[in-house]
């Protein structure tokens, strides 16, 4: 039989020839919602393209020429739940970048190095080895310019320990295996997810999900943060602030995580957890940082507590306890010890002062209370200041030495930190504290006292350390070094 030479012709020049991406599953699509299509698309690598210019899309779904209804068509889907996978026709399906990865290198050591492949030209060419073996979850490229080893390609089996770099791209082996990508880190992050409410402010050219919790627990006014990776857009490496945490992170985005601006809420030094006793479960050594040993504990299901001692641990260094629960409690300078996750954070441990103390709740010393205007604030009679001096005839009430206190009632609920507070809080030189009220996970801190002689402080000042028990806190204070000299509540 001889073919025509024009249906010859005919089926050459409508079959184009392309090649699919490595990261690509033939003959699949989803049956989840459409973010959007277009028409005329020639390769699914112009599908991939198109699908990254959008902010609706992080898979695509192309359809060859000879797909019907739509031959060469670019179906575009946001987050599609792998579970509704559905077979089509003329078709390939995948994520919009075969590479997700970042500026960062992974650790290989003999548990997790599966090879190290040299003179290989390109990020993508080290991915595309890394895909199909089923034990490599990470790969790490190192560029021509690399300080270590140039045009290196290292298949892992995971990416516990990350180290940024300018010169060499790590990522997972699957973009759209969320599971590879949530293991890379803590259970505390939300990978995909952000929050609903209005950010309070952004921050460009930021690397790392661990730079921006830290940029946004460096900000008084930040409570939570969104990142966004370098496959983002219209803004990679991007840094969202939200000012308190009125939600949890459930609304959809793409290349990005959430968190709190700070995935602890340990005591530190005073009052941490006691690891001499039957309730441990695993004693883990080498563990860089808290949030490591805390993410370690909430991946545990017999794990409620933790104790991680720093580099500076006066007992242990780098080691981490995991606990079944947290009975008595030790002094250990350098150690942190919390719950497997601030969800419920009244289960922290507190230190001892959070529940011995005295209360400053005299009137006398609130800074709307004006000093040498008001006969008989302290002694009954025609006298109009008080002094924080436990020998004083004008002392006050509620003062009884060097204690810990805490301020309540009607002299307020905390410390003043700012002035002025000349001729307030019921004596002449009101006392104020700088230096700032500490975090929880920040233990007891010192801070400096002052006292304010119109405008310029006092001559002599005080240490004062100050510990958050939650709710309050908790301020260890001596006698004033004068009189007339006081404390001011706000």
């Amino acid at each position: 039989m001889t073919i025509p030479l024009l249906l010859i012709v005919f089926l050459v020049t409508t079959t184009t020839a392309y090649q699919v991406p490595f990261c690509f599953s033939p003959g699949v699509t989803w049956a989840s919602s459409v973010s959007g299509g277009l028409q005329s698309v020639d390769t699914p690598e112009e599908c991939q393209r198109i699908c990254a210019d959008s902010s609706d899309c992080d898979s695509v779904t192309w359809y060859d020429g000879q797909a019907s209804p739509h031959p060469d068509y670019c179906e575009m889907f946001l987050a599609p739940d792998p579970s509704k996978e559905v077979p089509c026709s003329n078709c390939t399906s995948g994520p919009e970048s075969c590479t997700c990865s970042g500026r960062y290198s992974c650790s290989f050591d003999s548990n997790q190095l599966i090879d190290l492949i040299f003179d290989i030209s390109s990020e993508l060419s080290c991915a595309e080895m890394c895909y199909p073996n089923p034990e490599c979850q990470y790969y790490s490229w190192y560029t021509p310019n690399s300080p270590t080893i140039q045009k290196a390609c290292a298949l892992l089996k995971s990416c516990s320990t990350r180290t940024g770099s300018n010169t060499c791209f790590s990522g997972p082996s699957d973009c759209l295996d969320t599971d590879i990508i949530e293991s890379e880190y803590p259970l505390c992050f939300t990978v995909g997810s952000t929050w609903i409410e209005d950010l309070s402010k952004a921050v460009a050219n930021v690397t790392s999900p661990y730079d921006c919790q830290s940029l946004c627990n460096a900000d008084p006014d930040c409570a939570s943060f969104t990142w966004f990776n370098t496959l983002s857009s219209p803004y990679p490496e991007y840094c969202e602030f939200y000012p308190s945490e009125v939600s949890t992170p459930t609304t959809p985005c793409t290349h990005c995580l959430s968190g709190l601006a700070s995935c602890t809420c340990s005591i530190e030094n005073h009052g941490t957890c006691e690891t001499d006793h039957d309730l441990v479960i695993d004693i883990l050594q080498d563990v860089a940082t808290e949030v490591q040993c805390q993410d370690m504990c909430a991946r545990n299901d017999n794990c409620n507590w933790y104790v991680w001692y720093s580099d500076q641990g006066d007992r242990l260094q780098m080691t981490c306890f995991l606990l079944e629960s947290c009975i008595n409690t030790m002094d250990c300078e350098g150690c942190y010890s919390g719950p497997d996750n601030c969800e419920d954070i009244n289960t922290v441990t507190l230190p001892s002062q959070c529940h011995n103390y005295q209360v400053l709740d005299s009137f006398t010393r609130n800074i709307n209370i004006p000093g040498g205007s008001i006969n008989g604030l302290c002694d009954g009679s025609s006298n109009t200041r008080c002094c924080d001096q436990v020998e004083s005839s004008i002392v006050p009430s509620d003062w009884s030495g060097a204690a810990y206190y805490r301020f309540s009632g009607a002299a307020g609920n905390q410390m003043a930190e700012a002035t002025p507070v000349y001729r307030k809080c019921g004596t002449d030189y009101g006392g104020y504290m700088l230096g700032g009220h500490p975090s929880l996970g920040e233990g007891e801190v010192v801070r400096t006292g002052y006292f304010d002689a119109n405008g310029t402080p006092y001559s002599k000042t005080v240490n004062i350390t100050v510990t958050n028990c939650l709710d309050f806190y908790v301020y260890y204070l001596v006698d004033a070094p004068a009189c007339n000299l006081g404390y001011c509540g706000v």
